[in-house]
């Protein structure tokens, strides 16, 4: 995974306590967007750092915690929609 962080424009990790929101992420023009969605219980503090020694930043989706399976989706379109990949 964290080579994965390493070759992309922008990776980001799901954390529920993260500062940085993703709605105001700022995003680059060009480039691969990753999204890291921990399982359900988080992510273990190992695997955070390893993120974030790999260049990922954190990011919280909003004041719920949402489900992987929701988590993903509520990401990708948050991001789609914002770095202008659909207009």
């Amino acid at each position: 995974m964290a080579q994965l962080i390493g070759k992309a424009a922008c990776a980001v990790v799901l954390e529920p306590g993260a500062a940085a929101s993703l709605g105001r992420l700022s995003l680059p023009e060009s480039g691969d967007l990753l999204v890291v969605v921990g399982p359900e219980g988080g992510i273990t503090g190992e695997e955070s750092a390893a993120f974030d020694a790999a260049g990922a930043i954190s990011c919280r989706l909003g004041p719920t915690v949402l489900r992987t399976s929701t988590a993903g989706t509520v990401a990708a379109a948050i991001l789609l929609t914002r770095s202008g990949r659909w207009s």
